[in-house]
């Protein structure tokens, strides 16, 4: 519903109470435009009461009262009118884009905006503490932070983020930062659903790190060329449980697991999900005894340093496991890049006990087969 519909629906719910003979009531929600009728982001929450919606227009908004957003305990959308393409919040290197560190709910909402430069300590474009707001339609682009969580940090926070793009973003403290994209620590619960990671960076987790008890839930979600010592796109630390349910991961980098690090005391759960065409470490690393890696339904193929070996080992053809090419599509739209051909082993019909293996489903058709010689064969492995 266009922001239009919606004041037009508070309308019509107004003439229908003075009908019925019942005032429409004072407390109703209000639509606060920016920068039509507040000049800044933060005088429109300010102005904003529960309940209430910010609609910013498109353009690129800087400055103090534009970064460093605090909705301040008010459970209200931030929403952009014309998407994060065209909806831009620029912290200019010099803080965050937006603050949940009063107690905000689900019902506080950021909307549809691309979040870049931002720079901090912990949480670069993006600081959650005991908060639990909900991120979706945004695009977090080359945010840092010299400690961690290089776009989103959660202290005691579980956010809901979907359909979400981090892209560039890094922790810049060569020895201990973390989570190039997400951070969360001290039991914090985030959710994290059909977002995209790609080019992420830091020590521990190129895309994303836990520690302290949490427990992180990432499904349906693309981890592509991250790059991180240990975990080159996620790391699990100090008694964490990490979830991923049809997730894909390829391409990503790091010595101390190509896709996860698992410490001593920590858990990966992985379901239905492609750990693929990895650089520099094996699949999964686990770390001293205690590390425990359980996967089920999913396709680990490819990584520099061994697929299913260390604390994986023993779980390939067990549980529904497999090790095969997942022959992704390779469009050339990024979205369907990693989309499966018809044939793939990852596609339900390959394999109707798990259904679809990875963060995407069928998105072309079976793979071609082509008349070759023995001569351009041989010549791919020269």
């Amino acid at each position: 519903m266009s922001a239009r519909e919606v004041v037009k629906a508070g309308v019509a719910v107004g003439a229908v109470a003075l009908c019925l003979g019942f005032a429409p009531s004072s407390g109703r929600a209000v639509i606060i435009r920016v920068p039509g009728e507040q000049p800044t982001i933060q005088e429109a929450v300010n102005a904003a009461s529960t309940g209430d919606t910010v609609l910013v227009a498109s353009g690129t908004y800087a400055g103090p009262l534009n970064r460093d957003v605090d909705f301040g305990g008010t459970n209200l959308a931030l929403v952009s009118e014309s998407g994060a393409e065209l909806t831009i919040i620029d912290c200019s290197s010099v803080g965050r884009g937006v603050l949940f560190v009063s107690g905000e709910d689900s019902t506080s909402v950021v909307d549809g905006f691309t979040i870049t430069s931002g720079f901090s300590d912990i949480g670069g474009a993006v600081y959650c503490k005991g908060s639990s707001p909900t991120m979706r339609n945004c695009r977090f682009s080359g945010n840092r932070t010299i400690g961690v969580g290089g776009a989103v940090a959660c202290t005691a926070a579980s956010p809901l983020i979907a359909d979400c793009v981090f892209h560039g973003n890094s922790s810049e403290l060569a020895a201990n930062g973390e989570g190039g994209a997400l951070y969360c620590s001290q039991g914090s619960a985030p959710v994290v659903r059909r977002c995209l990671f790609s080019g992420n960076s830091s020590d521990a987790g190129g895309a994303v790190s836990c520690r302290d008890g949490s427990a992180p839930a990432l499904s349906g979600c693309l981890f592509l060329e991250n790059a991180g010592d240990s975990g080159g796109a996620l790391a699990c630390l100090a008694a964490s449980t990490l979830t991923i349910e049809r997730c894909t991961l390829a391409g990503n980098m790091g010595v101390g697991g190509s896709g996860v690090y698992v410490d001593g005391t920590s858990t990966l759960i992985g379901e239905k999900s492609i750990i693929a065409f990895g650089y520099k470490g094996e699949a999964v690393a686990c770390s001293g005894p205690g590390g425990t890696a359980l996967l089920s339904c999913c396709d680990v193929f490819q990584n520099e340093y061994g697929d299913w070996v260390g604390c994986i080992s023993g779980q390939n053809g067990v549980d529904g496991n497999i090790e095969a090419d997942p022959l992704f599509c390779h469009n050339a739209n990024p979205s369907e890049r990693y989309s499966l051909h018809s044939d793939s082993p990852c596609a339900p019909e390959s394999n109707p006990d798990c259904g679809v293996i990875g963060a995407l489903g069928v998105g072309c058709g079976p793979t071609p087969v082509r008349t070759t010689t023995w001569g351009c064969v041989k010549s791919l492995y020269r």
